[in-house]
């Protein structure tokens, strides 16, 4: 059965030179299909965990003017929120994982604000990573044990596979799926330790061409699919 589920959302750059529109306008478009995604999953109740690679540490690397675009986007849809249906009548809760310090103090408040105003809400949990990698939340994880070692809270010999997920930026159901638009085939850093056993499904799409459709026939192939999780 499929819980939980993860989207590489790849492909909006690209997308704004095939469609012929601004950068701007892709992201925007492509930020609206993620809301897309949200009304169609909504059909699949088993499906509680859901989460989106918005924006990777990488990412910090682009041109200062696409950068600047990104943060307003990211600024207008925080505030949205609260406006959003969606959230309140599927019990949504919000979750930022990854380095959120590294974005500006206006946008990190804002990700608190959405963070307490969803966490009345149980029923789904969606993780946005922001400024995220996955190699990075490892060292950041290990830096925290080795805290909590010479602090004296655990004991080398109580690290596993399930204590560390608690050192991670948040310790949320590990990906069943991930889907990645694009044509590209990888994961480019995302939930490295999370993905261990993770089904994954590539779409030859761009991100903002990606359809309703193309969302059930994924979830249909991960339903026909054996997991045997090395058994």
């Amino acid at each position: 059965m499929l819980e939980s589920i993860a989207f590489i959302p790849d492909g909006n750059r690209r997308y704004a030179k095939l469609a012929g529109i601004s950068f701007a306008k892709s992201y925007s478009v492509g930020t609206q299909k993620a809301w897309d995604v949200l009304e169609w999953l909504k059909k699949y109740p088993s499906i509680t965990t859901g989460s989106f690679y918005t924006f990777s540490l990488k990412n910090f690397q682009r041109s200062k003017l696409e950068l600047s675009v990104l943060m307003k986007i990211f600024e207008h849809e925080l505030d949205k929120v609260k406006k959003k249906k969606i959230i309140v009548e599927n019990g949504i809760r919000l979750r930022f994982i990854g380095k959120r310090e590294l974005f500006s103090k206006s946008l990190q408040k804002k990700m608190t604000e959405v963070e307490k105003y969803t966490s009345q809400f149980d029923s789904k949990v969606i993780n946005l990573a922001l400024g995220y990698d996955g190699q990075t939340e490892i060292i950041d994880a290990t830096k925290k044990f080795a805290s909590d070692v010479a602090s004296n809270k655990i004991t080398p010999n109580e690290l596993d596979t399930e204590t560390f997920r608690h050192y991670l930026y948040s310790d949320f159901k590990a990906p069943d799926l991930i889907v990645r638009t694009s044509k590209e085939q990888r994961l480019s850093g995302f939930l490295t330790y999370q993905s261990s056993y993770s089904e994954l499904a590539f779409i030859d799409k761009y991100w903002p061409e990606l359809t309703e459709t193309d969302v059930d026939k994924i979830v249909f192939d991960y339903e026909t699919r054996e997991r045997r999780f090395g058994k």
